[in-house]
């Protein structure tokens, strides 16, 4: 099972720093928003924009890549960082969508988070203290990042308000 997990932690790794279009745009959606934008705004959108409009705080920067012309990809930096880590539960994309008039900001989990839950399941029966541990990490981790999304979702907004600004 170790092996597994580590196989699982390398590969979705790798996959995150190669930012490979087909990993980014499948599974299963954590977190979901959208942001309602006239259509100038939504064929102009400056991407380019968002590294700079999203706070850092005390957290890792988030760091953005095209996956084409209406969708970028975000995650956390692995850049050297002093100050507050967690467990990443998701990646983002971000697709302009011009026939709905929106943005959406999306979350997908990571495939460790779903080996996690499922290897939880039997778990319970041996070691129901640590996966009462493991679970409380998990749940702080995920609003920590999706405190985090909603700071780019915000992002978008401003963006989206100020668009002489580039």
């Amino acid at each position: 099972m170790a092996v597994l997990l580590l196989a699982i932690v390398v590969i979705e790794g790798m996959l995150l720093l190669s930012w490979w279009r087909p990993y980014w745009v499948w599974g299963v959606p954590m977190f979901r928003r959208r942001i309602a934008a006239p259509y100038p705004a939504l064929k102009a959108f400056p991407f380019h924009r968002l590294e700079r409009e999203v706070a850092a705080e005390k957290w890792p920067d988030m760091v953005f890549r095209p996956l084409d012309k209406r969708s970028h990809a975000f995650r956390e930096s692995f850049g050297l960082h002093f100050g507050w880590r967690y467990p990443p539960l998701m990646r983002g994309q971000i697709e302009v969508d011009l026939r709905r008039r929106q943005i959406q900001v999306i979350g997908r989990g990571s495939w460790l988070l779903i080996v996690a839950v499922v290897t939880a399941i039997p778990a319970l029966k041996v070691a129901p203290g640590g996966v009462l541990v493991a679970a409380v990490v998990l749940v702080a981790s995920y609003l920590v990042q999706r405190h985090r999304f909603l700071a780019v979702v915000e992002a978008i907004r401003r963006v989206l308000d100020q668009p002489a600004a580039a």
